[in-house]
């Protein structure tokens, strides 16, 4: 009688997908007699994996930023702007030392990291917006409603080029590396200049009159993309002048927008990344097949797609301890070092309850490169473990539904408007660089080549 209970249940714990070649329910090949009870078994298990579009996520509250165009042979064209708030000036002179005579007026942004090829020169323009940016909502990077308005400043030919030193101040001698720069019109100086002490020292009537700017590529050209580290105190729209005895002032308008919260002055930034892509005819393709699974699946970060997983049916018995559960992902196409960049991480994530891709409830579904071996061509292949021990577990105690899973380079950004998320933390993991233009190419179960297949593996015990 103890036999027949363990066989029932152990064969009902995992029903397999029926394109299985053999039968692959957990435990069908052993007899779960007493002496083989809480001993280990190991197997590699079928699941599905459909490349699915990815059309928006919530990019507001960033300190870093991405800017420029990115176009890939494969995946098609990726586009980041950004739309922000300056702050007021932080210095204003008493209106006794008017008229000012403007020098110059610039942009100045530090950036961190460059992705793709930074020798294949952009166009960047910078506008007016005349809606100003609510701190106090959730806005998505394909938001509409803060379009460019009047031109205020031009950049052509330009490429990221970390090296180049840029002049910070009229009392900097050295320089400072690492700065998008961007010569502003004089009209905007002039502007801003002649609103008054009472318009430049009150931050909500300054916001009303000069709401912020749009910095974006002004075409589609261009193969890179930059970290524009919005929080960092280079960030400014520095305006030049000289008031009337002749003496060399300067006024910054910060990036980062300085407020009193319980008596101590806190930077924030109130920006918004806007994402957009064209897809090549085959990753669309594979998008619209049909398909249950994919053969091959395309990941593409900044709101582009994502793959789902189906695990196999897991049924709620607590007559199994999971030992180990991982999704093993190979890329296929591997990146190169110069141009493109293959992520550290890959994320597994699940819809919360208000619909947003968010971490396992477990905490797990990080999956970590592991390059072991190389292609044909000698090129490293990146491979990707997803441990979801824990998630796995849950499913078969019946603490977790075994919904759908996704396989992403971010997670959504949450629904707190004070707080984003796309920053995603994991085990005390910080991964700043989630949303990233990251493409990636990765085998899905049903692939050719059995040695870059996605899996499921499972290593599990018996239990009374």
């Amino acid at each position: 009688m103890k036999k027949t209970k363990y066989l029932i249940a152990i064969i009902s714990i995992l029903a397999f997908l029926s394109s299985c070649k053999k039968d692959s329910t957990i435990g069908a090949d052993i007899l779960p007699s007493d002496d083989l009870l809480n001993l280990k078994f190991s197997d590699t298990f079928t699941l599905q994996a459909k490349t699915l579009e990815d059309t928006f996520l919530r990019t507001d509250k960033l300190a870093k930023n991405y800017l420029g165009v990115i176009n890939d042979p494969i995946f098609g064209t990726q586009k980041a702007s950004i739309v922000l708030e300056v702050d007021k000036p932080n210095t204003v002179y008493d209106d006794t030392l008017g008229p000012f005579t403007l020098d110059s007026v610039v942009l100045l942004i530090k950036y961190n990291l460059v992705y793709g090829d930074t020798t294949v020169p952009q166009d960047f323009k910078v506008s007016t917006i005349t809606n100003p940016i609510n701190e106090n909502n959730l806005y998505y990077s394909n938001t509409s409603i803060f379009p460019a308005g009047s031109v205020i400043g031009t950049l052509n030919n330009y490429t990221f080029t970390p090296s180049n030193k840029v002049i910070m101040s009229t009392t900097d001698t050295t320089g400072s590396t690492n700065i998008f720069r961007v010569k502003l019109n004089s009209t905007v100086g002039y502007s801003i200049l002649n609103l008054g002490q009472a318009a430049l020292l009150d931050s909500a009537t300054f916001k009303g009159i000069f709401p912020g700017i749009r910095i974006e590529n002004a075409s589609n050209n261009g193969n890179a993309m930059a970290e524009m580290d919005i929080s960092s105190s280079s960030g400014a729209i520095v305006i030049y002048y000289k008031d009337k005895k002749n003496t060399q002032r300067e006024m910054r308008l910060f990036t980062s927008v300085y407020r009193a919260v319980s008596g101590v002055i806190v930077a924030r930034q109130n920006s918004i990344n806007l994402f957009s892509n064209t897809k090549t005819a085959t990753v669309q393709n594979t998008i619209n097949s049909g398909q249950v699974s994919d053969s091959v699946n395309y990941i593409l970060g900044q709101g582009g797609t994502i793959v789902r997983l189906s695990l196999p049916t897991i049924k709620n018995h607590n007559l199994i301890a999971i030992n180990k559960a991982e999704i093993k992902l190979t890329q296929i196409i591997q990146n190169s070092s110069t141009d493109l960049q293959t992520p550290p991480y890959i994320l597994l994530l699940k819809r919360n309850s208000s619909g947003q891709l968010d971490v396992l409830p477990t905490a797990d579904g990080l999956g970590i490169i592991d390059s072991t071996g190389t292609d044909a061509f000698g090129n490293i292949i990146a491979r990707y473990s997803i441990n979801i021990t824990n998630y796995v577990q849950d499913v078969v105690k019946g603490l977790e539904d075994n919904s759908d899973l996704y396989v992403a380079t971010y997670r959504s950004g949450g629904t707190d408007p004070l707080v984003n998320n796309l920053n995603t933390i994991i085990n005390s993991t910080i991964i700043n660089y989630g949303y990233t233009p990251y493409r990636v190419i990765v085998a899905g179960p049903n692939y050719s080549d059995a040695k870059y297949k996605m899996k499921f593996n499972l290593t599990y015990t018996l239990i009374e």
